[in-house]
């Protein structure tokens, strides 16, 4: 995808229609044809963008979703372990990444999944993405150290935590950062910021959430790293 790509909404009465037929951890989102623009293909903002404000909200260990609905109108909604009650039938709240690191599918405070990984538009979409038209947490997905947290135009407001045996999970799209900096240690459940849209373009609040595995290289960081797709991981207990 290229950089000028950006994303379509709904109509105002199809989008209307869909917010009051769902739950509010469920929100509707945007039109079937609607693609989240993959990150990492825009140029990163220039290091003089406003700081993030901070957030003082409270930690909540079991902030995690314990099941997961597909976003209506989406891709996601059309898959095969999906039912028809947009339930994701074998989703697993935790998973093991390297064969050892436990890690929450969906460390968010609510939403429904709006788009898996894989190719999009020709290009890997390197995480899954969690929609909800209201701000909700997001979490840390298992205890580690914050190795980034930054603000780039494709990532938006971006944190990264190094969870150890090569594991590390991105974060991006935050509208604020809660009070982990580089180099703090986190629990698992840890308050990282509330869902947003910072981006250097136009998108709808979400969480682009990526697990990565490999070797961090000192010049392109986690950009070295490779992406896994969290869903396909086996269930930890």
């Amino acid at each position: 995808m290229s950089g000028t790509e950006k994303f379509f909404f709904l109509g105002a009465a199809t989008l209307a229609a869909l917010v009051m037929s769902q739950a509010p951890q469920d929100s509707a989102v945007l039109a079937s044809n609607t693609t989240m623009p993959l990150p990492d293909e825009l140029p990163v903002a220039s290091t003089s963008s406003p700081a993030p404000s901070i957030l003082t909200v409270s930690p909540s260990p079991a902030g995690y979703l314990n099941s997961l609905a597909a976003c209506p109108g989406l891709p996601t909604a059309q898959a095969a372990d999906v039912g028809p009650d947009l339930q994701v039938t074998d989703f697993k709240p935790f998973v093991l990444a390297a064969g050892s690191v436990r890690l929450a599918t969906a460390p968010v405070g609510g939403g429904c999944f709006s788009s898996a990984f894989g190719m999009r538009n020709g290009r890997l979409h390197k995480g899954v993405d969690y929609y909800s038209d209201a701000p909700v947490p997001v979490y840390a997905a298992a205890a580690g150290r914050v190795r980034t947290r930054s603000y780039r135009s494709d990532y938006g407001n971006m944190l990264v935590i190094d969870h150890g045996n090569g594991v590390y999970t991105r974060y991006a799209h935050l509208e604020s950062f809660a009070g982990p900096d580089i180099g703090d240690l986190v629990g698992p459940g840890d308050l990282l910021g509330i869902m947003g849209n910072t981006a250097g373009y136009t998108i709808p609040r979400h969480l682009h959430y990526e697990v990565l595995t490999g070797t961090w290289k000192p010049r392109l960081g986690s950009f070295a790293l490779k992406p896994v797709d969290v869903m396909a991981l086996p269930a930890a207990e």
